[in-house]
């Protein structure tokens, strides 16, 4: 991946590192919620740096250390995605994502995918935090990443099939879904064990993508476009 660096704005001394990096390369962190939703917020405040920074058709998201990535947004809309999620695979987010927000992320379909990640570095700061025996508050801290694994591959299906020219001349959007489908998949994995993590709802949503024809489809569609077999019973 091409990756650009990250301005320090301030040092920040913290035993969870990811967290203390997402505090460091933010010009304006989040502090005022749990340290899930402060990482999961910092990180959009991050990506915002980056848009601003660069152009406003791309997208940008905090990678790791002081690196972050861009990506061109493909020629399509959210509202083009919608339709590639079947209805058992919609989440409890679903409604805001891709009804309620239209109005201001519908041009931006990339947000998607930046949401993916934000719900990802939410999640491995509240497993670090678990097994280094910080006080955890009872949330679905690790179910968000799990479910926009689902909406960020309907979003590659979109492109595939509305924008296919996209793929060949945006090798950071592939290597970049590469890689946060092992990342979420390893945080989903170790996270869905911790009592304090379980989702009744991301259980449903678990066991839909696992047996349904529909899920299938969507794990097929990952293995053949990206030559890669994964599977969310398998930690990376």
């Amino acid at each position: 991946m091409d990756l650009v660096a990250l301005k320090k704005y301030r040092d920040f001394e913290d035993s969870n590192i990811l967290y203390a990096d997402l505090m460091k390369y933010s010009k304006n962190p989040v502090t005022n919620e749990s340290r899930s939703t402060n990482a999961h917020e910092t990180s959009h405040m991050i990506s915002s740096q980056l848009r601003n920074k660069y152009r406003r058709n791309l997208n940008g998201f905090y990678y790791n250390g002081m690196s972050g990535i861009l990506i061109n947004q493909p020629n399509l809309t959210i509202k083009d995605v919608g339709p590639y999620i079947p209805e058992n695979l919609r989440g409890y987010r679903y409604q805001l994502y891709f009804v309620d927000q239209l109005k201001h992320w519908n041009d931006s379909p990339l947000y998607i995918m930046e949401e993916w990640n934000c719900y990802s570095l939410g999640g491995a700061v509240s497993i670090v935090d678990y097994h280094q025996e910080k006080e955890v508050e009872k949330t679905d801290a690790v179910a968000g990443c799990f479910e926009f694994m689902i909406y960020t591959t309907a979003l590659y299906m979109c492109i595939a099939h509305k924008d296919p020219g996209y793929l060949n001349h945006n090798e950071n959007f592939c290597k970049f879904f590469n890689y946060l489908l092992g990342y979420s998949t390893t945080i989903y994995n170790f996270g869905k064990m911790i009592p304090a993590y379980k989702s009744e709802k991301s259980d449903k949503l678990y066991w839909e993508y696992q047996s349904s024809q529909e899920g299938k489809e969507f794990r097929s569609f990952t293995d053949d476009l990206l030559k890669v077999r994964w599977t969310l019973d398998k930690v990376f």
